[in-house]
């Protein structure tokens, strides 16, 4: 039996809890929590539709991608696409899944998650970003970027992909390299890290997540790369960074291995959700949220 014996002092405030597994939803303006939901057993990404009035994710062991509403957080719909689904993107019309170990791309329709059709690309298939040409592009652990009419390219080996500046990066993640696609130009990490997720951040810049020698306890960084200076600047060094979002003039991290959200803006670094174990996270503009996909067992 548990009995609650009031002293006379204003109790002490408690953290928020947090899903083992699942997605939290946290404001853009201050972070603080705005709702959560147990989803899945393995969450690795989630990405928000244009209107933010809904979320995919993909559940990487159990193989299977969810829809769920915002801010309500109820499921729609789930869909079993088996492979290990990783990179999430939705791309006219349709959502796009890669199945890292299933050597394929599925599209999905987002409304209802019906099978639309499959695309075999290279092994490992991680990150999606769409080219200028409009082609959609598939980063890779083999060191080749795929498209989806089933031809490749030279690439880092790695899980990052990102379009800057009309020019598509990759990251090779044991040289702790960039990889220009075009000309296949290299670009050495300043610090002794493994470039894991990149984004687009402000004009011209690409945003770097990396994580450090033992993933779980050594720092890794996050990094800003100006493409046309050639420059880097470190904005943090957190425990396993697994990714990097770019939202207003905010850079906002799932810090996994520090149980948190980094909010870093004119070189203020904020916590976020201190005890969420993130590993991805979608800013949602429409609704002023952060979708953060949460996953303690990763």
């Amino acid at each position: 039996m548990l009995v609650a014996v009031s002293c006379g002092s204003t109790p002490a405030s408690t953290a928020p809890a947090y899903p083992a597994t699942g997605l939290v939803l946290l404001s853009l303006t201050d972070g603080s929590q705005r709702g959560s939901a147990t989803i899945g057993s393995d969450p690795v990404a989630v990405i928000t539709s244009d209107d933010g009035a809904m979320a995919y994710i993909a559940d990487s062991s159990p193989g299977d991608v969810y829809a769920v509403t915002l801010p309500a957080l109820k499921v729609v719909w789930k869909t079993h696409v088996g492979g290990a689904p990783f990179g999430l993107l939705l791309n006219g019309g349709r959502l796009l899944v890669s199945l890292f170990s299933g050597a394929a791309v599925v599209e999905l329709d987002p409304a209802r998650g019906t099978l639309l059709s499959r695309h075999p690309v290279a092994q490992g298939a991680a990150a999606m970003a769409v080219a200028d040409d409009g082609r959609v592009v598939v980063a890779g652990v083999t060191g080749h970027l795929s498209y989806l009419d089933g031809t490749s390219i030279p690439a880092g080996a790695g899980f990052g992909v990102a379009n800057v500046a009309g020019k598509v990066w990759t990251a090779d993640f044991h040289a702790a390299e960039l990889v220009r696609t075009v000309d296949h130009h290299l670009v050495a990490l300043p610090l002794a890290v493994s470039p894991f997720w990149l984004a687009p951040g402000a004009p011209g810049t690409l945003l770097i997540a990396a994580e450090g020698a033992q993933e779980d306890s050594d720092p890794g960084a996050v990094l800003t790369y100006e493409t046309t200076e050639g420059t880097f600047v470190v904005l943090a060094r957190p425990r396993d960074p697994d990714q990097v979002a770019w939202s207003g003039s905010r850079v906002l991290v799932a810090a996994h291995g520090d149980r948190q959200v980094l909010s870093i803006e004119a070189g203020k670094i904020s916590a976020w959700g201190q005890g969420a174990a993130a590993v991805a996270l979608a800013p949602d503009a429409p609704l002023g949220l952060l979708v953060v996909a949460v996953n303690a067992h990763e």
